[in-house]
């Protein structure tokens, strides 16, 4: 009887911590490329709400008439990759920023982005009173904000060190659906915005067709836009899954989709694109031009590093990332060779090394000198790389 009232409270303890985003409502190994989104009445002729990474179609070219839905202000095709790099988006923020304030801002077709460069690739598809608000927004990120409630026990017992709410309501009040509505218009007029997420079970690459869910009947496009943002820039561990529904026949069941960068830092390659010949239906003559924003830097820093777990931990993921970074760039300047594009970058400078003025993931002393970093880089002569460091 004695052990009673611990035997309830363990019961009760482990019913409060346990989801109800069970694996007997997950998709399957054997179904989940074959899953549909929740209420989508899409035919098989539509453009694609999303596509699997390394997907053999290529929507954006129509090989039978030679045809695209892609168009072109101007007499260049332009192509911008965002990475991600969560503080550091304060970087991006600030090139465009840059950019646009000094009337250089290119009018790009096709703009892609990964996890804090989700959350400002809307901003530059939309373009006009929206770029200067992209400063307000990411220098207003700060971690009770984002973070809210943090447990440590909750990483451990539940799926994340915060409850995700604070996030999922910051981009709720950000991409209202008045900007989805803009979204939706620029898409139709011939220009396309991809955020990419990981699906979590398989550890593959989602790209998703933001204007094509911008301007669809799908009864929740908003609350899904939101997740596919959420989920994009959402460290696992730090802030919980996104849980997509998807239909198998009659049955409804569920994605968990994560951070995209766990899969790439970068990426402009929507599945079988083949540039050249868009730019041939387009009737252009000048190669495409691809941009990619970093942020982040193409270097580890030589830093002195305590012999304690989470500082060698940190480190190191933070190698690795900066690493996976490489990579993708590699690839993607490789992919271009190919296929005859002209590719250049950006990033963080190496020697970049201002002052927190507190232990938080998102500082405002910071993330404003990084914003400062990236706007003086736009208004300057040396802002495109073509060598990696």
């Amino acid at each position: 009887m004695r052990r009673l009232p611990i035997t309830v409270f363990l019961t009760l303890f482990l019913a409060a911590c346990s989801s109800t985003h069970t694996l007997e409502t997950r998709v399957t190994k054997e179904n989940y490329r074959t899953v549909t989104l929740a209420a989508e009445t899409q035919h098989q002729a539509d453009e694609p709400y999303r596509v699997w990474g390394d997907d053999a179609s290529d929507f954006l070219f129509n090989a039978q008439d030679g045809s695209t839905p892609l168009k072109v202000q101007g007499d260049r095709l332009n192509i911008l990759a965002l990475s991600g790099g969560g503080a550091n988006g304060a970087f991006g923020a600030g090139i465009i920023n840059g950019l646009y304030d000094s009337q250089q801002l290119q009018d790009y077709t096709v703009i892609t982005g990964i996890s804090a460069g989700s959350l400002i690739a809307p901003f530059v598809f939309v373009g006009g009173d929206e770029i200067p608000r992209l400063k307000e927004v990411m220098l207003g990120i700060n971690d009770k904000m984002i973070l809210g409630k943090r447990n440590l026990l909750n990483t451990l017992i539940k799926d994340a060190f915060t409850n995700g709410e604070q996030m999922f309501e910051f981009i709720e009040q950000v991409y209202t659906p008045e900007m989805i509505e803009q979204i939706a218009l620029q898409h139709q007029a011939g220009r396309r915005l991809f955020i990419g997420t990981t699906h979590f079970d398989s550890e593959e690459l989602v790209v998703w067709n933001l204007g094509r869910i911008a301007e669809s009947d799908l009864p929740n496009k908003v609350t899904l836009i939101h997740q596919i943002l959420a989920a994009s820039s959402s460290i696992p561990g730090v802030f919980p899954p996104q849980f997509i529904e998807v239909n198998q026949g009659d049955k409804t069941l569920e994605e968990l989709h994560v951070d995209g960068g766990l899969t790439v830092q970068m990426f402009f390659e929507v599945v079988n694109v083949d540039y050249g010949k868009i730019n041939e239906a387009l009737g252009l003559t000048t190669t495409p031009q691809v941009h990619i924003i970093r942020n982040g830097m193409l270097k580890v820093p030589y830093q002195a590093t305590e012999d304690k777990g989470v500082e060698l931990l940190s480190r190191s993921l933070g190698s690795m990332t900066i690493q996976q970074a490489k990579g993708d760039l590699y690839r993607m300047l490789y992919f271009s060779k190919n296929s005859g594009l002209e590719l250049s970058f950006t990033y963080m400078d190496d020697e970049f090394n201002a002052p927190k003025a507190t232990k938080d993931m998102f500082d405002l002393q910071y993330m404003k000198a990084l914003y400062q970093h990236g706007y003086s880089k736009a208004k300057s002569t040396e802002l495109w790389s073509t060598e990696v460091p």
